[in-house]
């Protein structure tokens, strides 16, 4: 099995942020898909976690649903 690029992880808790934003402004699946400007395949997609979309993607989604999206960068903790 091919490991996953550290993309991977953020990907996932964009689309989990995503998904949640979706249901708290109860939107339905089609509403959420003309307001990401998505198809309503693309929006299926998504909302069954498939990792189709690039972070610049979901950024903007997370960007149209009053999200913002901030981004830390650390140095691996090393023992020493």
């Amino acid at each position: 099995m091919a490991k996953k690029p550290p993309s991977a992880a953020l990907r996932q808790q964009l689309r989990e942020k995503i998904q949640a934003r979706i249901a708290q402004l109860n939107l339905t699946q089609a509403e959420a898909a003309q307001q990401l400007g998505l198809s309503a395949a693309q929006m299926n997609r998504l909302l069954n976690d498939q990792d189709i979309f690039s972070l610049d993607r979901l950024i903007d989604a997370a960007a149209r649903l009053g999200l913002s999206v901030r981004v830390n960068v650390t140095r691996p903790y090393q023992h020493g």
